[in-house]
């Protein structure tokens, strides 16, 4: 068994039914998102809140963004949108003005 060294949480909550980690892929002017439900919550000794999904390697990655059951996008530093078009032209901007 291999031993695991990422921190440990202190608690766990439930999702709501409807929680989605999404990731937007652009291509040219089409956008492909990627959903995957959030079964849970990992609650960190600092108290920072880790999504729980099937794939582990989703919340290591580039940081992660959710689509809460009443459509408002919350993303992990803190940043949120009232939709999930409002996030999306955001992160269009923000294509645009890095490149």
């Amino acid at each position: 068994m291999q031993k695991s060294y990422r921190q440990s949480g202190v608690g766990m909550l439930d999702a709501a039914p409807g929680t989605y980690m999404v990731h937007a892929y652009f291509d040219d002017n089409q956008v492909d998102l990627v959903k995957c439900n959030v079964i849970g919550w990992q609650i960190a000794q600092d108290r920072r809140l880790t999504p729980l999904v099937l794939d582990p390697r989703a919340v290591d990655e580039d940081g992660w963004v959710i689509i809460h059951p009443d459509g408002r996008v919350e993303a992990e530093d803190g940043r949120n949108w009232p939709t999930e078009e409002a996030w999306l032209q955001a992160e269009r901007r923000q294509r645009r003005s890095a490149a």
